[in-house]
Formats: structure tokens, sequence, C-alpha cells
């Protein structure tokens, strides 16, 4: 490892390095990235890019990425220099604040830079969202259209933002393909994220998981620097320091993917029971199911291991149970 002979800035130094790792990186997943965006897209119909079109995006994405990643990363490496006993602890703290300035700041500076934003024309369909958001007192500072068929037919929709930066926004794709019954039941499946609080409680999860296995990789880590004989700092021990976070990160996939499958079945439930409409949920849930190219009754073991929402078919089975109970009418 000769990168300290490149600076005598240990932070520029870790900058080198980290940016040619994720160079050879990308060029080795480049053409798996290229066949499963670009091709299986166009091979079933549903990207409306050009090859310089999706290449340009996915370029602009990684530069947003890379910015994003030098703030945690020079964040990180700051901590590990100066608080080489408690970096786990305070890097976990500092990580759970900047998920909360990142909610804030994204639907004001990230997501314009990929999409245009455009007041709803539909007024109708907008006073009804506006509406059914009101019934359980939010606000939102507007409703939004966005182009995401410049991309794909695909259709999207959310409620993005926290506080005063909160708004509805819905694809041209959605608004093309579903009808406004079928909107309104996709907008109660995101207001259910609203009033239950989901964003923070992932957030907190997120906290909470990142704690523990910062600690546990803060002892696996210090245990190898030592028998190396560098500082936890040193760039010769922190390939290692990378691994012990990937393979922390591939642990904790499953039980974010069970907390998430939870929180969309309990938006699915909040949906039906407030907005009744049984039929127009599956119908939706069926338009989804194959705008996305989703199995609608995957093998279980995957299920439970790579998805992050219920299957089409579970979904539809629950809705057809009729089990969605009262939500109330307020918070």
């Amino acid at each position: 490892m000769h990168l300290a002979s490149v600076s005598h800035n240990q932070y520029l130094a870790l900058l080198i390095f980290v940016f040619s790792v994720e160079i050879l990186f990308s060029l080795i997943k480049f053409p798996m990235d290229y066949y499963a965006d670009f091709v299986v897209e166009h091979r079933f119909s549903l990207s409306n890019q050009s090859f310089l079109r999706w290449f340009s995006r996915k370029l602009k994405g990684a530069i947003v990425g890379g910015i994003i990643g030098v703030v945690v990363l020079m964040a990180f490496y700051f901590l590990l220099v100066n608080s080489p006993g408690l970096w786990w602890l305070l890097f976990a703290v500092f990580f759970f604040l900047f998920q909360v300035v990142v909610a804030q700041l994204f639907p004001a500076l990230i997501l314009p830079l990929f999409y245009k934003l455009k007041p709803l024309d539909e007024e109708e369909l907008k006073s009804r969202l506006q509406k059914l958001v009101g019934r359980f007192g939010y606000r939102m500072s507007g409703v939004f259209s966005f182009d995401l068929s410049r991309e794909t037919k695909k259709a999207n929709a959310a409620m993005t933002g926290l506080g005063r930066t909160r708004k509805i926004i819905i694809s041209d794709t959605l608004l093309e393909s579903f009808s406004p019954d079928e909107i309104e039941v996709v907008m109660a499946h995101e207001l259910g994220h609203l009033v239950k609080h989901h964003m923070m409680k992932g957030i907190i999860l997120s906290g909470i998981v990142s704690t523990v296995g910062f600690f546990i990789v803060a002892r696996l880590y210090s245990a190898y620097a030592g028998a190396i004989g560098v500082p936890i700092y040193g760039l010769a021990a922190l390939p290692f320091l990378a691994l012990l976070l990937v393979a922390l990160g591939i642990i904790a996939m499953p039980i974010g993917n069970f907390f998430s499958r939870r929180i969309e079945h309990e938006a699915d439930r909040f949906a039906l029971s407030t907005t009744g409409k049984v039929e127009d949920f599956i119908g939706t849930m069926r338009k989804l199911g194959r705008l996305n190219l989703s199995p609608e009754n995957p093998p279980a073991w995957i299920e439970k291991i790579f998805f992050n929402h219920p299957s089409i078919g579970a979904r539809i089975r629950y809705a057809l149970e009729g089990n969605g109970n009262s939500e109330g009418a307020s918070k």
C-alpha cells in the first residue's frame, strides 16, 4: 500500500484509494448493469431511453451518489482518526442525523436533478388527493407530476420529504395508465406510510442496527489492525474494514427487508380500510406487477430474503380476504 507516498494528506490518500477501487468495481459491474437495466428493459418494451440517455442518467446518479458518499466517507474517517475508541458510536449518530437531513433535502435538491416536476393539472384529482390527506390532519406543499415516461413505462408515486418540504409526486405514466380510483388507492397506501410514521421508524431501526453492527465491526477491526501492527486509520487495514462493512450490509439486508415488508403490508391495510376500494386495489396491484415485471407468486424463501415488498400475490390475497380494519378518520 503506497498511496501515502502519493499524498502526505491521509484524507486525500483515502479518497484516491476509494475512488480507484470504485472505478475498477464500476468497470467490472458495468456489463451486468447494462444487461439488467438496459437490455432487459428494452426486451420487455419497458424502457423509453436511448443508450446515450441511459448512460448519461447513470453517470449523473454516480456523480450525485459520489458527492454524498464523499461527505459520509470523510465524516467516517475523521471519527476513525480522532475518536478511535468511540468512532462506531459517533458515526452511528452521524448516520442517523444524515438520513434525516437527506430526507428533507431530497424533494427540493436531489429529485429535480433527475425529473421535471410540475404542478398537477387535473384539479379534480388534485382536490381528491388533498382531501384524502387532509382527513388525517396533514398538509402537502403541493401535488406534482413528474416525467418518468422519459425513462420507462413503469409507474410510481410517493409522498416525499418531511415537514414543509412534504409533497405528493405522481409519475405521468401512472396518470396515463391508471384510473382516478386506482391512483387514490396508490396515494392512500403512501399516506399510510405517513400516518404510521414509517419513515422515522425505518430511520430509527436503521440507527439501532447500524449501532450494534458498527460495535461488532469495530471490535473485529481493532483486533485485525492490532494483529498486523497498524493504527485503525491506516490505509493498509482499511480494505479489511470495508469487507466487514459489506458483510454487515449482507447480514442486515434480510432484517431490513422483513421490516420493509411489514410496513408495506401495514400501508396496504391502511389503503384498503381508508378507501374501501378492494377491486381497484387488486387491479392496481396487477397493473403494477405487469409494469414492474414483478413475479406474482415467487418462491417463499426468495421473497423472505430479497423482497422489500410483499409479493403481488400476497397483497392480492390479503385484499380478497377482507382483512382491512378501519383506521379511523384522523391521526
